[in-house]
């Protein structure tokens, strides 16, 4: 009788739960994916730093005429590399390669190498930075240059591209401060810098 009444009682628990749990058959790969899954969130917090940053002393800078470098198949590696300006307050838009800007006295051209891989669980190839340079030009001479690599372990392999530059273009604009925010009077809120 007891029997009877707890399995009644476990069948009305089970049938009034209203979300549902998916395990995978084998826990090895439910380890593997729980593995994966922390060291993709450890080494995406872990800054890249960039590669023999060379920095001549220059003025802040008001804007920067990006060249355009079509042999670079990432789609976000522009948006990215502009979004980290912006980040140091400095405006900047792409120009065609072989055309000069005739209003910008600060060029930026870059360089970049992107490989092809899957993701974890994943069936889909996916591209990946694995080294950029970036060279900063005042009316046509080097003010700066800086690159970055991706390490030799491929720890930050699947980090954005924007937290792959961020750093590169940190070196670059060391006399623009990171503007982050602007507070309740409208006014930008500055980080750093001299």
């Amino acid at each position: 009788m007891i029997k009877i009444v707890f399995a009644c009682v476990s069948a009305t628990s089970v049938l009034s739960l209203s979300g549902c749990v998916v395990m995978s058959p084998s826990p090895i790969v439910e380890a593997a994916n729980l593995l994966g899954s922390a060291i993709s969130g450890v080494s995406s917090m872990t800054p890249a730093t960039p590669q023999n940053p060379i920095v001549f002393a220059h003025a802040p800078i008001k804007e920067i005429c990006i060249e355009w470098n079509g042999a670079v198949a990432l789609s976000d590696f522009v948006p990215s590399l502009q979004s980290e300006l912006q980040r140091h307050g400095v405006p900047s838009r792409v120009y065609d390669a072989g055309t000069q800007p005739g209003s910008c006295s600060m060029t930026l051209a870059y360089a970049a190498f992107v490989k092809w891989d899957m993701k974890t669980f994943s069936n889909a190839y996916t591209p990946y930075l694995t080294f950029a340079s970036v060279t900063l030009r005042k009316e046509g001479r080097v003010v700066g240059s800086a690159s970055y690599k991706m390490g030799s372990i491929a720890q930050d392999k699947w980090s954005s591209t924007g937290s792959k530059l961020g750093p590169v273009v940190d070196a670059l604009l060391i006399s623009n401060p990171v503007v982050e925010a602007t507070n309740s009077a409208g006014t930008p809120t500055v980080f750093g810098g001299s």
